[in-house]
């Protein structure tokens, strides 16, 4: 019983001295296979790189890249010799001699066999058997490479068998190395300077794959073998040691400001909405005694996905309307992918004022704005930020200062900017964010109000075109002229408000004093760290809370117009992303077990917890609002709109998703299904406002003195 203990010791020795000596090569394999089997994006880019086209081939070569390269950082520090220093060095056993021939094999054969199997998973046999012939080639070539190129080793007759230990690097296994480390940092310089041309060829999947083989080429034969070599201890700890140490510098993730030095309008809600409502006035589309309904749009977070849906069903309701929701829409609430939902829909607005919209390729149809709105989100907004957090932006973690031009935020804006204008072929997302409703003569572009999370309190962060004053409770307004966020532009308040789990990082904004006094950001004012926004859906997923609050202090306007027989109704819309949600209800019953999971949950339950209160607070809020507006008409159900997407399958949060995935969201707004949504009800509204207007002849009284 001793002697086998004490084997078991000496084999957990040597197994931990095998994985360290290549454990990048081991670490980075498994991370990828676990992301493509148990992260639901992972699936949905096996999608995106199986359609139509050079993805899926490149794709393939991708995997290729990163399984010879895990195998071949493992064979030689595995089989290199630098002395008798460490345990793997000194050990020629069975096991480990073992270790040394099959576990680079096993790592050269693992991503193949894993995206063979989820390829299945999907549905999609014919890309499986490309997995499998490619995986059969790789095990053949490491397996009988010696044998088939037994002229390239040394000169060794076939069949003669290497030594699996050796004293130094031949002349063309150090020429291959560097030649991948070269290719490496090719690529990174490419990023860095064209994200989103380079990310156009090579997409996310790919580039992950290629940074895979990257990190553990220079993990294992750079800061291993090679310090190794040199008679100096192994550095692969380093990288966690730089990334904690200069964490304290290089934070490289302000929000970026544009050069814009004009003024900036802001407008007090009770004075822009007796503005707006006197703009009807004034057209005849607002008359006495006729019911005139004002739409407060709350757009729901989840990335493309909600962008997507949000978008769509905006569009729609203008098209199938003849234009008419968007006369009746006051204001957009929104928090992540409904931020870019909701601020595409105002910016089509606007251009619609100027005729861009008609000007444009995609606007030329019978549904400009739904064709628009597909051009324009159905393009991959993954690809330059994915790149630049795998290259640019990763080696900026080990640096000591901090180098703005490789924030991934600007590549996650900067793919927004260029997104517009290929779709609608104007600067409109690049231009300050103030700027939207700059020309805006008819009041007919909605107000928006992007929600994020300041991360150094937890409150809202709003960005918005209205003043956000005490009517919204706790919240900062992003505007304030004390914070230095006046200049930034559109993209960048979208992101604000989308900045979510790592793939956005947390911004930094600064705010201005003077002799330590806080002060306006004017030229000359001093700039200090103030805090730092994530996505607004940390706060509250569904942006219905920041509706409550704008709707309670338009309250006093509306009662003066009601005042003056004018029948006003507000009518909110809670656009859902969530596949399969249906709209809260106001008492929860434990009909269902609502425990996921017991695994490690002494050390799991807390974050959990905390991270499944956005949601709870959304359905809460949602629930709260539905409450409310029941309190302005009791016998009219209809004041509370859920647009919810009752998607069978579940559609993962990303911002790039497959064509069949937005197939998928389009058919949701086609018969049958589409008549479970209210659009009904919307166009109902709609056509007995208009018909009404038309109806009444009279000229209407003068409107309410503020």
């Amino acid at each position: 019983m001793l002697d086998l203990v004490r084997n078991a010791g000496d084999r957990s020795l040597e197994l931990g001295s095998i994985l360290w000596r290549c454990i990048y090569s081991v670490s980075f394999t498994l991370l990828g296979a676990i992301g493509l089997v148990f992260v639901p994006q992972g699936l949905e880019t096996l999608r995106l790189v199986s359609q139509p086209g050079w993805n899926f081939p490149l794709f393939l070569f991708s995997v290729a890249t990163w399984s010879l390269a895990a195998w071949y950082s493992a064979r030689l520090t595995l089989g290199r010799v630098f002395g008798t220093d460490s345990l793997l060095d000194r050990s020629d056993t069975a096991f480990v001699n073992c270790m040394r021939l099959w576990l680079p094999r096993l790592l050269a054969v693992l991503p193949g066999a894993i995206l063979t199997v989820q390829f299945y998973r999907i549905g999609m046999p014919t890309h499986g058997w490309a997995f499998v012939a490619s995986t059969t080639a790789i095990a053949l070539f490491v397996i009988k490479r010696r044998t088939w190129f037994a002229a390239g080793f040394g000169g060794r007759e076939p069949g003669q068998r290497l030594p699996l230990r050796f004293e130094a690097l031949q002349p063309r296994t150090l020429r291959t190395v560097l030649l991948a480390l070269a290719t490496s940092f090719a690529l990174l310089f490419a990023i860095w300077r064209w994200p989103v041309e380079v990310t156009r060829f090579v997409t996310a999947p790919v580039l992950l794959c290629f940074a895979l083989a990257s990190w553990i080429f220079f993990g294992d034969l750079v800061l291993t073998y090679f310090f190794r070599q040199a008679g100096l201890p192994s550095m692969a700890a380093a990288p966690l040691v730089l990334f904690v140490v200069f964490s304290q510098w290089n934070d490289n993730h302000a929000v970026a400001l544009t050069g814009y030095d004009g003024p900036v309008a802001r407008r007090a809600i009770d004075t822009h909405l007796d503005a707006w409502l006197a703009a009807r006035v004034a057209s005849g589309q607002l008359r006495p005694g006729v019911r005139f309904p004002v739409f407060l749009v709350a757009a729901e977070g989840g990335g493309l996905r909600a962008a997507y849906w949000t978008g769509m069903v905006l569009a729609k309701l203008q098209d199938d309307s003849a234009g008419r929701f968007g006369r009746h829409l006051f204001a957009l609430s929104g928090v992540s992918g409904g931020s870019l939902g909701s601020a595409a829909f105002a910016a089509m607005v606007a251009d619609a004022g100027t005729g861009a919209l008609t000007r444009s390729p995609c606007g030329r149809g019978a549904q400009p704005y739904q064709q628009c709105m597909r051009a324009l989100l159905r393009q991959d907004y993954l690809s330059p930020v994915a790149g630049f957090l795998l290259y640019p932006d990763a080696l900026q973690r080990f640096l000591p200062l901090a180098m703005p031009s490789a924030d991934r935020a600007r590549a996650m804006e900067l793919g927004w900017v260029r997104g517009w204008q290929r779709t609608m072929d104007n600067e409109r997302f690049g231009a300050p964010f103030g700027t939207l409703w700059q020309d805006d003569a008819t009041l007919s572009v909605p107000s928006l109000l992007l929600n994020a999370t300041l991360v150094d309190g937890g409150n809202r962060v709003i960005a918005s075109d209205l003043v956000i004053d005490g009517s919204f409770p706790d919240a900062y307004d992003a505007l304030d002229p004390l914070l230095d966020l006046r200049r930034m532009s559109l993209a960048t308040a979208i992101h604000n408000s989308a900045r979510f789990s790592y793939v956005s990082p947390a911004g930094t904004v600064s705010a201005c004093r003077v002799r330590g006094q806080a002060a306006p950001c004017v030229p000359g004012a001093e700039r200090y760290n103030w805090g730092r926004v994530i996505d607004g859906g940390y706060f509250e997923n569904s942006g219905v809370e920041t509706v409550r609050d704008l709707l309670f202090a338009m309250r006093p306007v509306l009662a003066r117009y009601a005042e003056a027989g004018y029948l006003i109704d507000p009518v909110v819309m809670a656009i859902s992303n969530s596949p399969g949600a249906l709209a809260p209800s106001a008492r929860l019953v434990p009909s269902y077990p609502q425990m996921d999971m017991t695994f490690l949950s002494e050390l799991l339950a807390p974050p959990l917890g905390l991270f499944n209160t956005r949601m709870a607070r959304a359905t809460f809020a949602v629930t709260a609002e539905r409450r409310d507006m029941a309190v302005f008409e009791p016998d009219d159900p209809h004041r509370f709109l859920w647009f919810g997407m009752y998607a069978r399958n579940d559609t993962p949060v990303a911002w790039a998703l497959a064509d069949a995935t937005f197939d998928g969201m389009d058919r949701l707004l086609a018969p049958p299904v589409v008549h479970q949504l209210p659009f009904r009800h919307v166009l109902a509204r709609l056509g007995q406002a208009h018909a009404g207007a038309l109806a009444v002849v009279k000229a209407p009284p003068p409107r309410p003195a503020p």
